[in-house]
């Protein structure tokens, strides 16, 4: 993880055929790439409802695993056309979820980038919530006067 870079994070859900507010976030953090991987991370905030935790976002062709580690851990796997079972931290406890990746489209260049998952969260076996996750990636210029 060499380069300081700004990281936007957006979320946008839609359940019941209504779409509700996009949870947006702005934070900087690392990127970098490892044996042929793309690597994003960053610090979660008190905002975010998991602070004191470190999230490492991990792209590779067809799959994305995001890795919470400190006060919350957890293992999401999104792997393009299948379902991935997870447990989602959650301040009365872990839920059990099941994610089923529909699309994943990323491209990055130099210390710019982005990122798309779009996935259905399904918690309970009856309430499916549709998720589009953009993530945003761009150096960060220090100015001198």
């Amino acid at each position: 993880m060499d380069a300081n870079v700004l990281i936007s994070i957006k979320t946008i859900q839609e359940t019941d055929g209504e779409i509700l507010e996009p949870i947006e976030l702005q934070t900087p953090g690392k990127f970098g790439i490892l044996n042929q991987k793309y690597y994003i991370m960053y610090k979660e905030s008190e905002m975010t409802g998991f602070a004191d935790t470190t999230t490492t976002i991990k792209i590779w062709p067809g799959n994305v695993v995001v890795t919470r580690r400190g006060k919350f851990n957890m293992k999401m796997h999104y792997e393009a056309g299948e379902c991935n079972l997870c447990l989602y931290p959650t301040p009365y406890g872990d839920i059990g979820a099941a994610i089923y990746t529909s699309e994943i489209d990323y491209a990055f260049s130099g210390l710019e980038g982005k990122l798309k998952v779009d996935y259905t969260l399904d918690a309970d076996n009856e309430n499916f919530i549709q998720n589009s996750l953009h993530v945003e990636i761009r150096p960060i210029v220090a100015y001198s006067k």
